[in-house]
């Protein structure tokens, strides 16, 4: 199976994965909420069953994960990116201020997270879980005695991830992969992951968050708060304060940009390319460059290469960049089996 035939999966119809890319630790004890609001860097304003995106940062003001801050009773679930789970539990104990008491449980060993994503993916969930699933807000989650459901996923597509103990995990995965035979369903990778969640403007922390760029420079500002500190908050202020300051900005490139490529506007750099990918349906290359803030616009005009001399068309564009299907997607109405019966808008938008 190749890359296309996976994206087409997750943009089309329904996509499996596991997400072993992911840890994830539950916080136990009576401080597990003020523990997590204390290391995270947005203010969480959690409610029971509900999931927050949010940050850790290092001490230089950098994203050291990405994850969902879960609030599961008095309990805490992390499903973190960029840590395996004992840097996850290091991280807490390291910056989790001593007055919080709280059991740190790594549930990477013991657990699975699978997930699926795609338009159609609400309709799949709906008949292993029941229709209640399908009125699930985004970013909410609930417990079954089999498995955690959680309503997310960085596609732009229907998502849900199932946290499974080990035990239970092989079953559930053949269920699932029996049952995908309606839906033409297709085991996914991470390239394919990463790449739709580029198309749809979700960060990586994998990609741009190991670029050396901080929160502010890479568009994270909804994920930060000045009402409180967290590790890393005294950097960020200090990165305020600079007069010339850089955005990651999206493009598109006709020219094979790669990360180093300088960004040039009348012969002068005023950026650089940090990732560059190249999409499958766009039939273009994405580029998400660090531009000098006066400039970080959508509808400008730029060229991108290793000299003004050497360098291509880049258009700089406001994501996301796909029409996603799941965005025209109504449950009480469609359903895969009728899918041609409909007629939707190219998934793809127009550009220059």
């Amino acid at each position: 199976m190749t890359l296309n035939d996976e994206i087409q999966a997750i943009r089309y119809r329904v996509a499996f994965s596991r997400m072993d890319y992911v840890s994830v630790l539950r916080l136990v004890g009576e401080d597990a909420y003020d523990l997590t609001e204390a290391l995270c860097s947005s203010d969480l304003y959690l409610r029971d069953s509900q999931m927050r995106h949010t940050l850790w940062l290092d001490e230089s003001g950098q994203p050291a994960a990405d994850l969902y801050a879960c609030l599961d009773d008095e309990d805490v679930l992390l499903l973190v990116e960029g840590m395996d789970g004992a840097q996850a539990a290091e991280y807490v104990r390291r910056f989790g201020p001593a007055e919080f008491k709280v059991e740190i449980r790594d549930l990477t060993e013991s657990h699975e997270l699978l997930s699926l994503d795609g338009p159609y993916a609400w309709e799949m969930m709906a008949e292993i879980a029941g229709p209640g699933v399908i009125g699930m807000p985004f970013l909410t989650f609930y417990n079954d005695e089999a498995w955690t459901c959680f309503r997310a996923g960085k596609t732009g597509e229907f998502g849900y991830h199932l946290l499974v103990a080990k035990e239970n995990a092989g079953r559930l995965q053949s269920r699932l992969l029996e049952m995908g035979g309606r839906f033409d369903m297709q085991t996914v990778s991470l390239p394919a992951l990463d790449l739709c969640a580029l198309e749809n403007w979700f960060f990586s922390i994998r990609h741009e968050g190991r670029s050396g760029a901080n929160p502010i420079e890479l568009q994270l500002q909804w994920r930060l708060t000045r009402r409180k500190s967290f590790p890393g908050s005294e950097a960020l202020d200090a990165a305020r304060a600079k007069a010339e300051r850089r955005r990651l900005t999206c493009a598109l490139a006709d020219a094979d940009a790669k990360p180093g490529d300088g960004v040039w506007l009348a012969g002068s750099r005023i950026g650089e390319v940090i990732r560059a990918e190249p999409s499958l349906l766009l039939k273009r290359r994405i580029v998400l460059a660090l531009i000098d803030e006066r400039l970080a616009h959508p509808g400008l005009e730029m060229a991108v290469g290793a000299s003004a001399a050497e360098s291509g068309r880049m258009l700089t564009v406001s994501p996301p960049l796909f029409n996603n299907r799941s965005l025209f997607i109504q449950p009480q109405k469609h359903s895969y089996r009728s899918r041609d019966e409909f007629i939707y808008p190219d998934i793809v938008r127009e550009f220059p």
